[in-house]
């Protein structure tokens, strides 16, 4: 993952998948290795629950923190900063919340 932000040059009408998840080789584009990393909550998430049961502690529920893409589509021919640092909260585009990790 990298704290800086992403100077990219955007085509317009054409869509883009901006990574959400960090494991993407392709960064800050989407390579499709949020389903791994889905994966593996999954199967954490399924751990908990099983010990769940048996401890009797069914009370707490967990919740899986699955990634997805972001989807956009460029609305002109533009440069701009995608978010580096998954911390934005104008995702995919940076916000400049990396200044404060």
């Amino acid at each position: 993952m990298k704290k800086q932000p992403y100077v990219v040059t955007l085509e317009k009408g054409k869509n883009y998948a901006w990574c959400e998840c960090a494991e993407s080789q392709t960064q800050p584009f989407c390579d499709g290795s949020h389903t791994k990393v889905n994966k593996r909550n999954e199967n954490l998430i399924e751990n908990l629950q099983e010990i769940s049961l048996i401890t009797d502690d069914s009370q707490n529920l967990v919740a899986a923190d699955t990634k997805a893409p972001v989807i956009f589509s460029a609305e002109k021919d533009t440069e701009v900063s995608l978010c580096g640092c998954k911390e934005s909260n104008n995702a995919p585009y940076c916000s400049g919340a990396h200044a404060n990790i």
